[in-house]
């Protein structure tokens, strides 16, 4: 059964993949599942208290296949940021790191997929409640849900496929991930699964400071 919520970019968005440095980071184009189902977490917990994330509960999250259908264009902006950073066991001193942040004109349609019709009217519950992925600040407004979703854009990279775009690495919960391994005050260390995702997107324009790339 799928489904989908429909949100629209009202800030810059930026969000660097799990293997990056904090001195250099590019930017996914997309809020990766593991990013969108976090802040799931965070408005169940918000609304529900701890407790709420129960086996069954957490069991939902866990599970949904996410997927995306995108279109426009995305401008992606190169930035250098002043940033504080240990080294060694000095305190925080200032230095100089790269960042990407990408203005996306258009809504991103991210669809689920799930087993019952109870854990669609679960999702549902939280989805509208959602106002920011990735980096705090990279604010999204929910637009709608939709029960009729199109198909996705965004496909698995197979090595075979010959659709044109971009390849990028995103992270989603491991099959045997629980609430404590991504539980911040929790000790246990959490558990991803990667897969490359092709990104529909060609470049138009690029500079030193900018690369403007439309769907194609």
């Amino acid at each position: 059964m799928k489904f989908s919520a429909i949100y629209k970019p009202t800030t810059l968005f930026s969000l660097k993949d799990s293997s990056s440095t904090s001195s250099g980071a590019k930017s996914l184009f997309l809020p990766s599942p593991y990013a969108i189902k976090m802040a799931f977490i965070n408005q169940a917990i918000t609304i529900g208290g701890e407790q709420f994330m129960d086996l069954e509960n957490f069991s939902i999250i866990r599970d949904s296949k996410i997927s995306y259908s995108i279109s426009g264009q995305f401008c992606v902006n190169n930035c250098f940021v002043k940033i504080q950073k240990q080294r060694d066991n000095n305190p925080f001193m200032p230095t100089v790191s790269f960042r990407e942040y990408i203005y996306i004109d258009s809504p991103i349609e991210i669809i689920f997929e799930v087993k019952e019709q109870k854990e669609i009217i679960f999702l549902k519950k939280y989805l509208y409640l959602i106002h920011y992925f990735g980096k705090r600040g990279c604010f999204f407004q929910f637009v709608k849900y939709n029960d009729n979703p199109v198909d996705p854009n965004v496909k698995p990279f197979d090595g075979k496929s010959s659709s044109c775009g971009i390849l990028q690495e995103y992270d989603d919960f491991d099959d045997t991930c629980t609430f404590e391994m991504v539980n911040s005050y929790s000790v246990a260390r959490t558990k991803r699964d990667k897969e490359i995702l092709i990104i529909p997107l060609q470049n138009v324009s690029s500079s030193k400071s900018f690369s403007l790339y439309k769907v194609c």
